[in-house]
């Protein structure tokens, strides 16, 4: 056996390097193994060796959702995240999320884990508990490990409107938490609950958001660095100029930050754009050029003292953008395949190249996708891995 033959260290720098799929067999070549593999250290080596330079499209993959406007249920499957390459299904409903859920909404992901939520439209329409017609949970794609997030009882005269998440990492304490912004119409206010892993519980923090705000749900997946952004407008409606709003997972705190200059009436998404925040807009003077609908990108430029905007480049692409991925490639969902079936493309704004990804359907079907990471993360505890190497 390779441990009988080599020092401990150089076992774990070895392993270490190996990918997620591998080290998933090897957990059962001995206990030590077993319980290196899952320890958090190794995870976090492991996790930081997959994101060097020279080995982050190696471990990039993709979780595609097709699902349709009515009560079928959602389909998942991961994917390589460079062609989009079929790796294998997942199941989420109902495994992860009960029957009636549809749609399935990404929240986003961090460090390999994803953030998801489940809507069930017959529950939040006619249920006496809306709260109850959300489903969040957590889910390791690699390892296939998943966790449900408790539900958070509800004084029944505090009846929600609407609701927006975050999900991120505690920079300080390695700690993931979802942010959730629930807002009451009567009487009029913000509450925001946020959840920590670590202690698999929701606490109310003392946000105090302007009740007058209108604040957006993110489209992209908007997390980086510790910080999750939302757009937001100062008066409750989806017009007028905007600010971006940004949560810090440390000390739990929000922060306005201004748009660029003549743009914030026409910003209509936040991305995260080769590692960078970044906004996206009509481009000035036209909506569309041709068949091609024109955007223009700007990216923030954060200091301690100020923050500046840059504009990185203006695209025109056939149609709405469905994902921008972390190496700055854009997914592209329409019919550009074929006019009789709906397919995905994969758009490089550097060379313009447009490449058709493997993927269609008959038109009739709506896609969604989450990037991420494999890594060896848990999301049910270290003492959970010690409970089962104890029974094995």
């Amino acid at each position: 056996m390779l441990s009988r033959h080599l020092p401990e260290d150089v076992v774990t720098e070895i392993l270490s390097r190996l990918p997620v799929k591998s080290l998933m067999r090897f957990k059962s070549v001995s206990k030590a193994w077993y319980a290196l593999i899952r320890n958090p250290h190794f995870s976090t080596k492991h996790h930081t060796f997959a994101i060097s330079d020279r080995n982050r499209n190696q471990s990039r993959r993709v979780i595609l959702e097709r699902y349709r406007a009515t009560i079928d249920t959602p389909r998942f499957s991961m994917h390589s995240n460079d062609a989009l390459e079929f790796s294998g299904d997942i199941h989420l409903i109902p495994q992860f999320f009960s029957e009636d859920i549809n749609p399935v909404v990404f929240v986003g992901s961090c460090n390999g884990i994803v953030c998801v939520l489940g809507i069930s439209s017959d529950r939040y329409r006619g249920g006496p508990e809306p709260d109850r017609a959300w489903e969040i949970g957590l889910l390791n794609p690699a390892t296939r490990e998943s966790k449900r997030l408790p539900f958070v009882p509800r004084p029944p005269d505090f009846c929600p409107t609407f609701f927006n998440f975050g999900f991120g990492i505690d920079l300080n304490t390695n700690d993931f938490k979802v942010v959730k912004i629930t807002y009451f119409d009567s009487p009029r206010h913000y509450q925001v609950e946020v959840y920590n892993l670590t202690t698999d519980s929701w606490r109310v923090i003392d946000a105090s958001i302007n009740s007058a705000y209108f604040i957006k749900t993110s489209y992209y997946p908007s997390y980086l660095n510790g910080f999750y952004y939302w757009l937001i407008c100062p008066v409750r409606s989806d017009r007028g100029h905007r600010l971006l709003f940004s949560f810090d997972m440390r000390n739990e705190m929000f922060r306005e930050i201004m748009l660029p200059d003549d743009t914030r009436s026409l910003v209509d998404h936040i991305a995260i754009i080769n590692d960078s925040v970044a906004v996206i807009f009509p481009a000035h003077g036209s909506s569309n050029v041709g068949f091609l609908l024109e955007y223009e990108i700007w990216v923030l430029n954060e200091s301690i003292v100020e923050c500046s905007w840059t504009k990185l480049y203006t695209i025109g692409v056939p149609s709405r953008p469905l994902q921008f991925l972390d190496d700055g490639l854009i997914v592209l969902s329409g019919s550009h395949c074929d006019p009789q079936e709906k397919c995905l493309v994969l758009f490089d704004p550097r060379t313009r190249e447009l490449k058709n990804l493997p993927i269609y359907d008959d038109g009739s079907e709506m896609f969604d996708l989450v990037s991420y990471r494999d890594s060896l993360v848990l999301v049910n505890g270290w003492r959970n891995v010690l409970e089962q190497q104890g029974t094995r």
